[in-house]
């Protein structure tokens, strides 16, 4: 199921549970106006959170080709619920597809695992992929490369660590310092930023012991 329909089909089993809230209040003889108000609050609320948070933009098939790691792609497939397995060149396809078929669309809809497991038994089978070639741009957005950009970056958006003054990697975790700045002006950005910072802070937590040498 798409991260829409399963939207859809939580959106009513939480506006039941509104309603429910409402009786709640009706049968323990709350005032009307807060019977009325409090459900409404609850359900305003929670429509701001899912259009802020889980409508997000499409990246297009230009913008994919710049993304050289596999986790990154993986964690995109998992943002836009599409398949998670398979190689880079298995998930950049995959990826490639969803951008054309969204093609005339800016935004779209994301969701979590959890609410994505209410249509998993409706989930059809995925079907075979062709391979494509894409041009490549510096940046996302085709947005070139700047010196005053790069300059500007005080922190990595991946491990959080201080940058070098002069070099446009990480010398703690490798990321492409203005590459990840860029995509975090996104909120599709932000979502990738998130799960790759915290799986790249959880590696370096761990030091790598000192080979000893042989005697």
């Amino acid at each position: 199921m798409e991260p829409k329909q399963a939207w859809g089909a939580f959106s009513i089993i939480f506006v039941l549970a509104d309603m429910i809230v409402a009786a709640i209040l009706i049968d323990l003889e709350f005032d009307s106006l807060l019977v009325v108000a409090i459900p409404a609050i609850i359900l305003l609320i929670y429509l701001y959170v899912l259009y802020k948070r889980y409508h997000v933009e499409v990246v297009p098939e230009q913008d994919i080709m710049l993304f050289e790691d596999a986790d990154d792609l993986r964690i995109l497939c998992s943002i836009y619920g599409l398949g998670t397995s398979g190689e880079e060149d298995e998930l950049r396809e995959r990826l490639l597809d969803f951008a054309r078929a969204n093609r005339d669309n800016a935004f779209t809809w994301v969701a979590p695992r959890a609410v994505l497991s209410l249509g998993s038994a409706l989930e059809m089978p995925s079907t075979p992929r062709k391979s494509t070639s894409s041009s490549r741009q510096p940046l996302l957005g085709g947005r070139m490369r700047s010196s005053a950009r790069l300059s500007g970056i005080d922190d990595c958006p991946i491990c959080g660590s201080k940058v070098p003054r002069k070099g446009w990697v990480c010398t703690e975790c490798g990321a492409d310092l203005e590459f990840y700045f860029v995509l975090g002006e996104t909120k599709i950005g932000k979502l990738v930023l998130s799960e790759k910072a915290e799986s790249v802070r959880r590696k370096l937590r761990y030091e790598v012991p000192t080979l000893r040498e042989p005697r």
